[in-house]
């Protein structure tokens, strides 16, 4: 194994939320949005997410069988399970611990805490207690194109998801949840066999670009900067 880059690796997927963060601390000064979103992660993906698939996947007798019957079905389960937890998480935390925020930067605060600890929690430490026989420049580039491209996503859905919650439009936050589940398929035909490594990567590159133009979309339609009512405040 080519030590040199895997610990390459390792360092710039930990530079990624970290200077994301030090760009955020140095503007702002305002920690909350990001540890609302490392709360949500370990709240709704890390806990409820992998509670609920595990229940229906491996406990509960009737769902398991169906589920497990087709390889398809756990994809598109897995799929709606993530986007559903995450976006409505996104969508339960604006409501409940950061409605005295105003302004779209506040989602993109969000986003550093989401993505910043699953990078930790999803790439970073399995890396290190699994550290793979072998590791080229071929997985140096998987690992950090994927994780850059999934900052990206996670900006875009939080961007779409928080203006649900300021314009009060569910119905963005069900787009937000469609186009996740969607994102996330490549990836889930990867791991279930149906897709190589390679085209996995490329298709959830596009669909994540679509994703982002959607973001920007609804950034334009949000009122610039951030702003916090101090009297709102928990």
């Amino acid at each position: 194994m080519n030590f040199a880059l895997f610990y390459a690796t390792i360092a710039v997927l930990c530079l990624i939320p970290a200077a994301c963060l030090g760009l955020w601390m140095a503007k702002y000064k305002d920690f909350r949005p990001v540890g609302f979103g490392v709360l949500s992660f370990f709240a709704f993906a890390a806990i409820c997410e992998w509670f609920f698939s595990y229940l229906f996947m491996l406990v509960v007798p009737f769902t398991r069988a169906f589920l497990t019957a087709d390889p398809m079905r756990l994809v598109v389960f897995s799929c709606l399970m993530a986007g559903g937890f995450e976006e409505f998480g996104r969508l339960w935390i604006y409501k409940y611990g950061l409605a005295a925020y105003s302004g779209r930067d506040t989602s993109v605060g969000y986003a550093i805490g989401h993505f910043g600890v699953e990078i930790i929690i999803l790439t970073v430490i399995p890396l290190l207690v699994n550290t793979p026989a072998e590791f080229g420049s071929q997985d140096m580039a998987y690992c950090i194109i994927e994780r850059v491209v999934a900052c990206c996503g996670h900006t875009a859905l939080s961007t779409m998801v928080w203006h649900a919650f300021s314009a009060k439009q569910i119905k963005t936050a069900w787009l937000a949840f469609a186009v996740h589940a969607v994102c996330d398929s490549p990836l889930g035909l990867y791991k279930y066999g149906f897709l190589d490594h390679f085209h996995a990567e490329l298709y959830f590159a596009a669909l994540v670009a679509v994703l982002c133009v959607l973001g920007i979309i609804y950034r334009r339609k949000l009122p610039e900067g951030m702003s916090v009512d101090v009297e709102l405040l928990p």
